[in-house]
């Protein structure tokens, strides 16, 4: 648990390690909540597209439908 500090404009500074652990990042949103006992939960949003894949490596490389059906053929025939 964190004991962090209000600011005088109503700002909050979340310590490196919750912001590591939840992929926070410059610019990131989060949603605020209050649960029947009066807490704040922190939620990361998820709206947008590109905050799903934040963090993952970039893809390789593309591949066309058309290179998709010839590679489940492939792997069909026991050939991957």
């Amino acid at each position: 648990m964190f004991t962090i500090t209000m600011s005088a404009k109503g700002q909050f500074v979340l310590p490196k390690s919750v912001r590591e652990h939840l992929k926070l990042v410059p610019g990131s949103k989060v949603d605020v909540t209050i649960d029947g006992q009066n807490r704040l939960v922190l939620t990361p949003a998820l709206h947008q597209p590109e905050e799903l894949f934040r963090g993952r490596p970039p893809v390789k490389r593309v591949v066309s439908l058309a290179g998709m059906d010839k590679a489940i053929a492939q792997g069909a025939r026991g050939r991957v």
